[in-house]
C-alpha cells in the first residue's frame, strides 16, 4: 500500500514511522517547512519530501497517482480540507483521512467528501463522557459512505428504556441494537424480548442525526433540553 501523508509535525512523523513499520507499506512525509523537511531528512532518508501537499504539482511529483490512501495531518485544517480534495478529485486516490482541528469544522469535511476525519477533541471528550454516568451517548465510529454511526449507550434509572423489552422501544428509524452488555459485564446479542436494565451498556448503529431523540430515550432527558 503506497501512503502519502501530508505534514511531518509529531503526529505526521509518529504517524509514518508506525505505517513504514508494516509490512508492504510504501510512505512518503510531505512537509512544507523547509528546516523542518530538512531536519527529518536526515534521519528518515528519501521518505521526507519538502513542499505543499495542497499543490497538483508537488502531488504529481510524490506519485499521488498511484496511492492507495493520503492522510493529511497538519495543525491547519483549512490545509488538510484541500490537500484531502485535491488528492480525490485531481488523482482520483481512493481513501482520504484529515485531521480536523476544530471539531466544528468535522461536519464540512464530511460534507465536501472526506472519506474519513480524526479528531483528538473529539476522541478526548468521548473518553470523558464514557467515564461520566450523566453522558449516555458516545459516538465510537462513522460507517463510511452510510450516514451511520456506532455509538455506545449507557441505561439509566428512570429512563423511557429502562425495564422495557427491545420491541417496546420507540427507537428512531433504522437504529439496530446490536449488543448488551450487563452490568457483570456479560455481552449478549439481543432479541426483540430482550429487556434493557438500568446500567446496560448497549452498541447500536444509528443515523447520525438520530443521536438526541436516542438520548432522550436512554436518558430520559427531553430532546430540546440542554445538556
Amino acid at each position: 500500500m503506497y501512503i502519502i501523508i501530508v505534514g511531518a509535525g509529531t503526529v505526521g512523523y509518529g504517524l509514518a514511522l508506525e505505517l513504514q513499520a508494516l509490512a508492504d507499506h510504501e510512505v512518503v512525509l510531505v512537509e512544507r517547512e523547509r528546516a523542518r523537511a530538512s531536519e527529518l531528512r536526515e534521519e528518515l532518508g528519501e521518505m521526507i519530501v519538502h513542499g505543499d501537499g495542497t499543490e497538483v504539482a508537488l502531488l504529481e511529483h510524490v506519485g499521488a497517482r498511484r496511492a492507495d490512501v493520503l492522510i493529511a495531518v497538519t495543525g491547519e485544517d483549512g490545509v488538510n480540507l484541500v490537500a484531502c480534495q485535491v488528492a480525490k478529485h485531481w488523482f482520483h486516490v481512493e481513501r482520504s483521512i484529515a485531521r480536523v482541528n476544530n471539531p466544528r469544522n468535522e461536519r464540512l469535511f464530511r460534507l465536501l467528501g472526506i472519506d474519513s476525519t480524526v479528531s483528538a477533541t473529539a476522541a478526548i471528550l468521548a473518553q470523558i463522557e464514557f467515564d461520566l454516568p450523566e453522558h449516555t451517548l458516545v459516538p465510537l465510529m462513522r460507517l463510511h459512505g452510510s450516514g451511520l454511526e456506532l455509538v455506545d449507550l449507557h441505561v439509566l434509572a428512570g429512563s423511557l428504556a429502562a425495564g422495557r423489552a427491545v420491541r417496546d422501544l420507540p427507537l428512531p428509524a433504522e437504529t439496530v441494537i446490536s449488543l448488551v452488555v450487563d452490568v457483570a459485564g456479560t455481552p449478549r446479542i439481543p432479541t426483540a424480548d430482550t429487556v434493557l436494565a438500568p446500567g446496560d451498556e448497549v452498541i447500536a448503529v444509528i443515523r447520525s442525526e438520530a443521536e438526541p431523540e436516542l438520548r432522550a430515550l436512554i436518558s430520559g432527558v427531553p430532546v430540546d433540553a440542554g445538556s
